[in-house]
């Protein structure tokens, strides 16, 4: 025979139930706290991606749109110091009477580069909620890093017409020469980045 009355047990029972029930109760509001925070978490993270995914399309875009206007002329200028070179003798350089070669001459009153190429979402895409997939990142610090070899020819070009060299009449065939091989290796720099712009803005969309 049992020691405990019938009453007694049916409260133990009652007891352990409420005390499942609170403890599952417990259970399921912690584990949908952690739930809601992770999601909050992943949906600020998603959001953060999407506009860093979007500036850094919006900002390709723009620096392809002043490449496109620069180009042709740094071609132009390209192909006008060639025509120079062709027409006169390198023997002669620095004759007396003979015509000093002056950049400017084939520069109009943009000069070498009034515009900048932007990197802003390039900053924006390195921040911690940000959840780039890990090819679109590497493509991302791909076309930035072309994008500084531009800026470097363009300083090339910007830092000659300064030099001390452009001074001596003696040097014109010479500064010709090298003039001719700066604004060639920017724009064929250009040629190159406004393909792979193309390619990129191609590969890489917002979503």
């Amino acid at each position: 025979m049992s020691k405990f009355p019938k009453t007694m047990k049916m409260r133990i029972s009652r007891r352990l139930v409420d005390h499942l029930i609170q403890g599952v109760l417990i259970f399921a509001s912690v584990f949908l706290a952690f739930w809601l925070n992770d999601y909050r978490v992943s949906v600020a993270e998603r959001q953060a991606t999407d506009r860093a995914l979007a500036a850094v399309f919006q900002e390709v875009a723009s620096n392809r749109q002043v490449l496109e206007r620069w180009a042709p002329y740094h071609l132009e200028v390209s192909q006008g110091v060639l025509q120079w070179l062709e027409e006169r003798d390198p023997a002669e350089n620095g004759a007396p009477g003979g015509d000093a070669f002056d950049p400017y001459e084939f520069l109009d009153d943009r000069g070498v580069f009034r515009e900048i190429l932007t990197y802003d979402s390039w900053d924006l895409i390195r921040q911690t909620d940000v959840r780039l997939d890990v090819d679109v990142r590497l493509a991302v610090n791909r076309i930035f890093r072309q994008q500084e070899y531009v800026d470097g020819a363009v300083e090339a070009a910007v830092g000659f017409l300064g030099s001390r060299e452009l001074l001596d009449p003696s040097n014109s065939y010479e500064n010709a020469v090298i003039f001719y091989r700066l604004m060639a290796d920017l724009h064929g720099q250009q040629a190159a980045m406004l393909a792979n712009y193309e390619a990129f803005l191609e590969e890489v969309r917002p979503r």
